[in-house]
């Protein structure tokens, strides 16, 4: 025969699924922080601002020497 849950077992359990789903829910945080924690703006903006100085180098560098030779 199947036991049935009184009031407080119930209680209990509801409280251990509670605490289950906040602490699921705090390692799945963590491990999209590290997975995808290279995508922060601050490392975004670093990169793009690399490539955007390093684009109008080569980009004046290209004209320099079009104008230079020619």
């Amino acid at each position: 025969m199947k036991k049935h849950k009184t009031r407080e077992e119930k209680i209990q359990s509801g409280y251990r699924l509670k605490n289950f789903k906040l602490q699921a829910e705090t390692r799945s945080v963590e491990k999209d922080h590290e997975e995808f924690g290279y995508l922060a703006s601050k490392y975004v903006v670093a990169d793009l601002t690399k490539t955007a100085i390093f684009s109008l180098v080569i980009v004046s560098m290209l004209l320099i020497a079009k104008k230079w030779l020619g």
